[in-house]
């Protein structure tokens, strides 16, 4: 059964996977670990702070969709859990950008060639959900890249942001 965003309607014929949390999460990490990105920073904790972060904010929206849940009628704690794994794609967001943090320590890289790597991993994957998207929309391989590159962009405006405002 699938449940669909905000028309709380099921459908066991249409298998259409709700992939919002797992491309917010790659703005959310995007933009994490942009903001974090210092001459005395340390991998390792922007990795932990990716990790905490992320899971705080999708248990922020397990909660929310568990409550939007709950004041269209009942909901058991099994229907909840479902809602909570629904969210849990977010969480995912992390993987690459995290072991590549992990490479300063493990691998001796550099800090910035780090921080860079994830950086440059996280602008990939909204590349990639931009991409999946046109692709899933059957729409052509230019208009599928082009909205890939809208997401991209989505990415280089957070990263500009972060320059324009903090730096």
């Amino acid at each position: 059964m699938i449940r669909r965003r905000r028309t709380g309607v099921t459908d066991d014929s249409e298998r259409i996977a709700d992939n919002t949390p797992a491309i917010y999460g790659s703005l959310l990490v995007t933009t994490l670990v942009a903001v974090q990105w210092k001459a005395e920073v340390v991998p390792e904790l922007v990795a932990a702070s990716l990790v905490i972060s992320v899971g705080v904010f999708w248990l922020a929206h397990a909660w929310a969709e568990v409550v939007n849940g709950r004041i269209r009628g009942p909901m058991t704690l099994s229907q909840a859990w479902s809602v909570a794994l629904g969210e849990a794609t977010m969480l995912l967001a992390v993987v690459v950008p995290g072991i590549l943090l992990g490479l300063h320590r493990f691998a001796g890289i550099s800090t910035d060639l780090a921080i860079g790597l994830a950086l440059a991993a996280s602008l990939a994957q909204l590349f990639l959900w931009g991409l999946a998207v046109g692709r899933a929309a059957h729409v052509s391989w230019p208009v599928a890249i082009g909205l890939g590159f809208i997401d991209f962009g989505f990415g280089v405006a957070i990263v500009a942001l972060k320059a324009v405002v903090l730096h």
